[in-house]
């Protein structure tokens, strides 16, 4: 019997494999294409995803393939800024620029060829699983889509966050300077709403409204996609790679963990991509489910560290499909109302919303469940990223000498990073140590004097 199986192939999926690889369970996954899709989807990923990339050791080559974001205006018809809605180039707290642009096909091979490394890990492509019972697993975990079987299967509603509004998605390749814009616009249009994003390596994509009056094959024709481009580029510019509709909603399932099944990615939410928040929180469900899946098989945990799971996740999506909507709806308005620009604040916390139950040890303090800072660190030699210090499970860094070590937990004395004071310091938050789980979010601080306590709280959470 397998410990995990996986069921679909795409970022999450093949994300949640290396995840599981990486952690020695015994894994297949079943992905119902042969090969990759080769056209572009999913164009932006953020620092805690390439954070995720660096742990599965993936990050040096995915960096071939990105491009840093350089930031998202709100502009009106004419091009003129409304409003300038963050700053995407700031200090790099979580160790990676705040957001990245790519290609999908690429990603994804990357991914899949990470795979790879792993003989505890089988990949079966061409395998569309349509009946859990055909699967001998442990557990299984369903990243099949927005239009997931097993979520079907198992009879899982969605909740409507009421945002549901037809957009035309068209990507368009550019060889050399193209003359846009180097960052993202959300055009406030009220005769056609619109959005633009510059990717990598050539890749441009525009997103434009179509009204309720009108029907997705009105724009078939390449002809009638260039008049939409028109304002934008010359007639004869760029290669279109793709043209198609797309269905802007806002959703959650009512239920991600059944028995042995969980849904992760675009099976359990779905949210409008104005923040491009989307592959980016399945990437966190694999992340967050990945650890303690090994935490309860390899380590001897408690089941109910798994209930866990939804806890987290579910209420930190919702505040990005909250998030995403918002965005959405200040492009579409008639009259948008801004919200007050964000700024660039050198001993800010991670930009998201931070986890808001699950896993913690006292969550009076605002920093906790937060993503921790990575820093780069001076360690026997080397400049490197905190993380490689701390390793793939959970680490302890503190002020004073080094703790008393257990086994499940890499502890790390400031005494031995030399040269960063302040950035660690940021870290601690005043405190004498800060516990930091696998998913990078932080536990719990302490005085010297309650690290035991911290260390037996934890211990405790986890059932061990």
């Amino acid at each position: 019997m397998d410990d995990v199986a996986i069921i679909g192939c795409g970022p999450v999926g093949a994300t949640m494999a290396n995840l599981l690889g990486q952690a020695g369970l015994k894994t297949v996954i079943h992905e119902a294409n042969n090969s990759e899709y080769p056209l572009p989807r999913a164009c932006h990923l953020d620092a805690e995803i390439m954070r995720i990339f660096q742990g599965i050791d993936l990050s040096e080559k995915i960096v071939e393939i990105i491009e840093p974001s350089h930031g998202m205006e709100f502009v009106d018809s004419e091009g003129n800024q409304l409003f300038d809605y963050e700053d995407f180039e700031r200090d790099p707290i979580l160790g990676w620029n705040e957001d990245y642009v790519f290609q999908q096909p690429q990603l994804d091979r990357i991914l899949r060829e990470g795979i790879a490394r792993w003989p505890n890990v089988e990949l079966n492509l061409g395998s569309e699983i349509r009946d859990i019972n055909d699967l001998d697993a442990r557990y299984i975990v369903a990243c099949d889509g927005a239009s997931s079987q097993i979520r079907e299967s198992l009879g899982v509603e969605l909740i409507d966050f009421d945002f549901d509004q037809t957009w035309l998605v068209v990507d368009l390749m550019i060889e050399g300077d193209s003359g846009l814009p180097s960052i993202i616009q959300q055009v406030c249009d009220s005769q056609r709403p619109s959005t633009y994003v510059p990717s990598a390596h050539g890749h441009h994509r525009w997103e434009f409204r179509i009204f309720e009056n009108e029907e997705p094959e009105d724009f078939k024709e390449i002809g009638r996609v260039r008049e939409l481009l028109e304002n934008w580029i010359d007639s004869n510019t760029g290669k279109i790679v793709r043209v198609a509709p797309y269905r802007f909603h806002a959703v959650v399932a009512d239920k991600w963990h059944l028995d042995n099944v969980f849904l992760a990615g675009d099976a359990a939410h779905q949210m409008p991509p104005f923040m491009g928040q989307g592959m980016c929180s399945g990437i966190r469900d694999a992340s967050n489910l990945a650890w303690k899946l090994k935490t309860l098989i390899k380590e001897g945990a408690n089941e109910r560290i798994l209930e866990s799971y939804e806890e987290e996740r579910r209420p930190h999506v919702e505040d990005c499909i909250k998030l995403s909507v918002t965005a959405g709806e200040l492009v579409t308005s008639d009259n948008p109302v801004f919200p007050k620009a964000d700024i660039n604040d050198p001993e800010r916390w991670s930009r998201l919303p931070s986890l808001k139950s699950g896993i913690f040890s006292d969550m009076e303090d605002e920093r906790i469940g937060h993503q921790a800072r990575q820093p780069e660190v001076s360690h026997r030699g080397q400049r490197i990223l905190l993380d490689r210090v701390g390793g793939n499970d959970w680490y302890l860094v503190s002020s004073g000498p080094s703790i008393k070590k257990r086994s499940w937990c890499q502890m790390i004395s400031k005494r031995d990073l030399g040269g960063h004071d302040r950035e660690v310091d940021l870290l601690l938050k005043g405190n004498d140590a800060v516990l930091i789980r696998p998913d990078r979010y932080i536990f719990g601080f302490a005085k010297e004097e309650k690290i035991k306590d911290l260390l037996d709280e934890a211990e405790k959470k986890m059932g061990m």
